[in-house]
């Protein structure tokens, strides 16, 4: 795969998509987890710690949208870095670049382990099966110790923090951990944990007895968040090839750091808010099976009423019959394999 950073004219991210999307990736967390809990009360169904870790997950989104707003229109993400005299220099545009970027990681990092919880603790709480609850408890435990090791590490990536913006980034030094190295092991060992974490739940799924289409179907729609994957493995090649660009340019990188770098955090952003969603989306099950429910009525009514009066009694629908596992009624129950009901 060819390397677009070492085509000068590559610019995919100029500022207008990262103010757009930066209003946009405000505007979908709320409604997937507003959505979320409008599905659990409808349903009747008990808010759980699964839920409630969805609001930090979505503070934190909300924040790095802020975040890519401000770089954008006050540190030149997106455009070409500002320069004294055709040299790097200490500008108000740099610095403001520095410290956004900063914060860009830290709530990237935080926001990537905790939308991670929090589809682990879905899957805690639809499973109700010793082995996969001791494989899902490990999971956890993992996830936590990832997610604070990295965190404090970006937190404290320099010494002092401010190293960060009062130096330029080739006088950093010792100063400063890792660099690009690190970044490029966060990335990958973050895809590894996702992919393990979606993979997870399907062997046990398997094992539930229910025809083989609603087995796919009950799969599938544990599946809708693996997206994030494929947007783990975008971010990671990226990082990439920007690595690889410094490595062969580093003064025309260092010249324009502003400029190479927009790719790796626009995409730190896209992680947090497309995991978000997908964490969200199985939980609205038993409410889209209820609107396609009352749909399918209103359409039986209506043909009815071409054909005349129809003297069978038609069974009311109830939300609260949905409030079964947020998958709804394909679960089924096996003598090994429990679905548990947490209404």
């Amino acid at each position: 795969m060819v390397n677009p950073y070492f085509d000068p004219n590559y610019n995919p991210y100029p500022p207008h998509v990262l103010l757009g999307t930066g209003v946009l990736f405000i505007i979908i967390p709320i409604l997937s987890v507003g959505l979320r809990f409008y599905t659990r009360w409808a349903s009747g169904t008990k808010v759980g710690v699964d839920d409630w870790i969805t609001i930090p997950s979505m503070i934190i989104c909300i924040l790095l949208s802020i975040t890519q707003i401000i770089a954008t229109t006050t540190g030149g993400l997106g455009g070409h870095q500002e320069l004294i005299d055709g040299q790097i220099g200490h500008t108000d545009q740099l610095t403001a670049y520095e410290k956004t970027k900063y914060i860009y990681e830290l709530l990237g990092t935080s926001g990537l382990w905790i939308v991670k919880l929090s589809a682990l603790l879905f899957y805690r709480r639809i499973f109700s099966v010793g082995v996969y609850r001791t494989v899902n408890n490990v999971f956890i435990g993992l996830t936590i110790a990832w997610g604070i090791a990295f965190t404090f590490a970006v937190a404290f990536q320099c010494t002092p923090v401010s190293t960060l913006w009062d130096r330029l980034e080739p006088e950093f030094g010792t100063a400063c951990i890792g660099g690009p190295s690190f970044y490029l092991s966060l990335a990958i060992s973050d895809l590894i944990l996702d992919i393990s974490i979606f993979i997870v739940p399907i062997p046990h799924i398997q094992q539930l007895r229910m025809p083989r289409r609603q087995k796919v179907a009950v799969i599938g729609v544990f599946l809708l968040g693996s997206v994030v994957i494929a947007i783990g493995i975008t971010r990671a090649i990226i990082f990439g090839w920007v690595v690889a660009f410094a490595t062969v340019h580093p003064l025309a990188y260092f010249s324009d750091i502003t400029w190479y770098t927009t790719g790796v955090l626009f995409w730190h952003l896209v992680e947090n808010v497309v995991g978000l969603l997908g964490c969200c989306l199985p939980t609205y099950a038993p409410l889209f099976k209820s609107l396609l429910q009352k749909r399918k009525m209103t359409d039986d009514s209506t043909e009815s009423s071409h054909r005349g009066p129809d003297k069978r009694r038609r069974p009311s629908l109830h939300l609260e019959d949905e409030a079964a596992p947020a998958l709804g009624d394909n679960l089924s129950h096996s003598s090994s394999y429990r679905i548990s009901n947490y209404k």
